[in-house]
């Protein structure tokens, strides 16, 4: 079912981007799931997300990108825009987001790929706010 969602959020986007040049396809294209992951909530706490039981799939391609998160089995977060790699940073700019967008939109992370493991980690006045493990699940 998650998957059916993400393939209607990628696809809705489409028509927003129909007049603009085909980006490059890059390493990172393809289906992921998430493995694991941690986050700063408001109150400055680490949040693992297994205490939250969260689940996600992402898919990346042409440069868009679409993402639904479940926690323990209800819809926690979903997400779509686009993306850009230099190999070193990701950059998401969702364009629908079921979540208020923050900083300008736009969210940067540092990452490494290593085989079918990719982990993303976003930082903000030098803490590490974000945290997450995904695990290749096609291209």
């Amino acid at each position: 079912m998650p998957m059916r969602l993400l393939v209607v959020l990628l696809l809705a986007c489409q028509p927003t981007f129909a007049g603009a040049a085909a980006p490059q396809a890059t390493r990172l294209d393809g289906a992921w799931r998430l493995a694991s992951g941690e986050f700063v909530n408001p109150e400055g706490e680490v949040v693992d997300y297994a205490s939250l039981k969260l689940t996600g799939t992402k898919v990346l391609g042409d440069g868009h990108f679409a993402f639904t998160t479940i926690s323990d089995g209800s819809f926690w977060a979903g997400g779509s825009g686009t993306y850009a790699d230099d190999g070193a940073t990701y950059s998401e700019t969702p364009l629908m987001a079921s979540y208020p967008l923050t900083e300008g939109g736009r969210y940067d992370f540092r990452y490494t790929l290593d085989g079918d493991t990719w982990t993303l980690e976003r930082w903000e006045n030098g803490r590490r706010v974000e945290k997450e493990t995904w695990q290749r699940v096609g291209r």
